[in-house]
């Protein structure tokens, strides 16, 4: 009886001390997600009870991936008894689309994350006219390129025509426009680091059928 209550008021002095709390949150593998914007979606502070995060992390998880679907996994991890890790892994952000003047972020296989946000982050593309399907047609197709031409594309437009349902305009960052083809445009943009350097002036390099540059019209 005498162990009983004395282990009864340590349990109470434990969970009434500051050592039964959260000291410090560290987040880890954040890209495009801010780490404040994560500890905030898990609800954890500084009066959090560490051994109820221990109790309840697998909810904690589940209930913070549902409002941040660009998490694709994360985990909660103690250090030193009062400090814990948030370790996330995140999809890969393929650009964004703007519907109504707000900004909704584009992640693998060209799912959109119904989040708005009043301007794109990071040096990603954005995409303008495409309907569901061929969004993820091309977000996907932005994927493959390599990284070197993937940081040049500033956005990317549908321009079909009657002769062709396919073509595509984009707008690279030196302040090229790029005229394709979504069904080649993969295999030819890989020339374009190459075709831009042997340009005089800024211009149009058009892919779409076969692939030859010419500069932008002087204004009069």
């Amino acid at each position: 009886m005498i162990f009983l209550i004395v282990f009864i008021i340590i349990i109470i002095a434990y969970f009434g001390s500051p050592l039964s709390k959260v000291r410090n949150i560290n987040v880890e593998g954040v890209n495009d997600l801010g780490a404040q914007q994560v500890i905030n979606a898990t609800k954890i502070d500084d009066n959090s009870v560490l051994l109820d995060l221990l109790i309840h992390h697998k909810s904690i998880t589940e209930k913070t991936e549902k409002k941040l679907p660009s998490i694709k996994s994360m985990s909660i991890k103690t250090r030193n008894m009062r400090d814990i890790t948030i370790q996330v892994k995140e999809y890969s952000t393929l650009g964004f689309i703007n519907k109504n003047g707000y900004y909704y972020r584009i992640i693998n296989d060209g799912h959109v994350i119904n989040q708005k946000m009043s301007a794109p982050i990071g040096n990603y593309p954005t995409y303008s006219n495409f309907g569901t399907k061929r969004l993820k047609q091309i977000a996907n197709l932005y994927a493959e390129l390599p990284s070197n031409v993937q940081t040049n594309i500033s956005e990317i437009y549908n321009s079909p025509t009657k002769l062709n349902p396919y073509r595509i305009k984009i707008d690279m960052n030196d302040g090229n426009k790029v005229i394709a083809d979504m069904r080649t445009v993969k295999t030819k943009l890989k020339y374009y680091p190459g075709m831009a350097a042997q340009m005089k002036k800024k211009g149009v390099i058009d892919l779409e059928i076969g692939a030859y540059s010419y500069p932008f019209k002087d204004k009069k």
